[in-house]
């Protein structure tokens, strides 16, 4: 087998635009990529037409500086935290959608449960934009700290981005807010609960359920809307950051192995 059987550019990838040089590039197929390197019909489409998905990685490179210590490493460790209490939250808030719904407003009953409905919700809301904002956070600043030799810096402008250290800090916040809130809510469920073993409640009536629901309804909604707005947000930071980098990096890091690629075409023998 000669050498050349080994290694073939892909048709769509331009040799010229490789930082390695003519035929080096990233997109390579080989023979050893074995039978399940290429994606099937479904996620390909998935890939292709929607844009759902893509089936192409960051630059992945061992660089022994990933394995040391950096104070960016110590703050998202102090920030992981606050995803796992926040994620348990947000399971504990869930219990809002098994809460019973009979709310009249002439009892006093029925308003103390429509108030403890309400910021049990709002307590949910609080902890799943806090749950995103963690784990994106912390998911894109090590994608980016480990994407090559200037990881850091790209990961230290994402972290230090007005907007990032916004959301973030806002995200603490709605955090450690919501745990008196919860408390409140729970307190009102709890006594609703004992006036309920002597007094049967009253059912609503039919538009009052109707008004109840659709305001639920507009509520949640808006706040799925909120929450996908600090996802796009996140995303376009972090692309920003990522392209500016590569871009200006990627002209020196051509001129480097161009001129490692011509000493080693001029055949001179070292003389150490």
């Amino acid at each position: 087998m000669s050498s050349s059987s080994f290694w073939q550019p892909s048709k769509a990838t331009d040799s010229k635009s490789s930082p390695w040089g003519p035929g080096m590039d990233l997109g390579l197929k080989s023979d050893f990529s074995g039978a399940h390197n290429s994606l099937p019909a479904s996620l390909r489409m998935l890939e292709e037409h929607v844009g759902l998905i893509q089936s192409e990685s960051m630059d992945l490179q061992n660089d022994p500086r990933f394995f040391q210590g950096n104070v960016l490493n110590k703050r998202l460790s102090a920030f992981s935290g606050l995803s796992v209490v926040s994620g348990l939250m947000v399971g504990t808030c869930s219990a809002v959608i098994s809460m019973k719904k009979d709310v009249n407003f002439v009892s006093f009953e029925g308003t103390m449960q429509l108030a403890s409905f309400s910021m049990m919700s709002v307590v949910l809301f609080l902890n799943v934009m806090a749950t995103y904002v963690s784990v994106a956070q912390i998911y894109h600043t090590y994608r980016l700290e480990t994407a090559g030799p200037t990881g850091f810096e790209m990961a230290t402008s994402y972290y230090l981005n007005p907007n990032i250290v916004a959301w973030r800090h806002l995200a603490v916040k709605c955090m450690l807010n919501s745990l008196p809130i919860f408390l409140i809510s729970t307190g009102i469920r709890i006594s609703v609960n004992f006036e309920r073993l002597v007094h049967e409640p009253e059912m609503p009536t039919a538009f009052i359920a109707r008004c109840l629901s659709l305001t639920f309804l507009g509520s949640y909604f808006l706040a799925g809307c909120v929450v996908y707005y600090v996802h796009q947000k996140h995303m376009a930071i972090f692309r920003e950051n990522y392209e500016t980098v590569k871009e200006q990096e990627l002209p020196y890091l051509r001129h480097v192995h161009t001129l490692m690629s011509s000493r080693r075409r001029a055949g001179h023998a070292p003389d150490v």
